[in-house]
């Protein structure tokens, strides 16, 4: 007798998740809920910037983690700088899905990542005035909204990993496949990382020419 399986429910998803690429990485409760956090994040960063007067005569930490390129220090520095950024946000991403508390620690850190974005989307405004409004939306806003879409994304792949590690467990059999799984997807991102540094700091490097 065949048995029915409710196509909709949670547990049949993680089920097939080896079998479709695209449930690896799109589920739309954990979309909404990590993009909302990212944007918030980003939102409340600003915000504190501008009014928590955070850039007078100091340097804030959330920049360290905006991967702002300096558009003077050429195309190999921009890009090396955009894919440092990203390497370090998806390896906390990758390591925090492996963890037991990796269902809170990924919202969290999408929460802090769109905080640094915020903050450093005020850092041109406070640097260049009004102009700094237009540096940002042509050489920094373009490469952070595709980390952060990237971030995103693979986000929901930890946490989904995260409730599959949950219930296989590391030593079973399907456990270790859905490892090797979340391991290559990690490499993919890693990929498609890199070639978003490529393209996004040809306009920070050829900003530079120009200032």
């Amino acid at each position: 007798m065949k048995k029915n399986v409710n196509p909709f429910s949670f547990s049949s998803r993680l089920s097939s998740q080896e079998d479709s690429f695209a449930d690896r990485f799109l589920h739309w409760k954990f979309f909404v809920l990590l993009f909302f956090l990212l944007f918030l994040g980003a939102l409340l960063g600003a915000v504190v910037a501008v009014f928590g007067q955070l850039f007078q005569g100091r340097w804030v930490f959330p920049l360290s983690f905006s991967g702002i390129p300096v558009m003077q220090s050429g195309y190999a520095a921009c890009f090396s700088t955009l894919l440092f950024n990203a390497l370090i946000g998806l390896f906390i991403v990758f390591l925090l899905g492996i963890t037991a508390f990796g269902s809170i620690a990924v919202p969290f850190f999408l929460f802090f990542r769109g905080a640094t974005v915020g903050v450093g989307v005020v850092s041109y405004l406070w640097k260049d005035g009004l102009k700094g409004v237009g540096l940002s939306a042509l050489l920094y806003t373009p490469a952070a909204s595709a980390m952060g879409i990237l971030l995103l994304l693979f986000g929901i792949r930890a946490l989904l990993f995260s409730n599959q590690l949950a219930k296989a467990g590391f030593s079973s059999q399907e456990g270790r496949s859905h490892v090797k799984t979340y391991f290559q997807d990690f490499l993919l991102f890693l990929s498609a990382a890199a070639g978003i540094s490529l393209v996004c700091s040809l306009p920070a490097a050829i900003g530079g020419l120009f200032t």
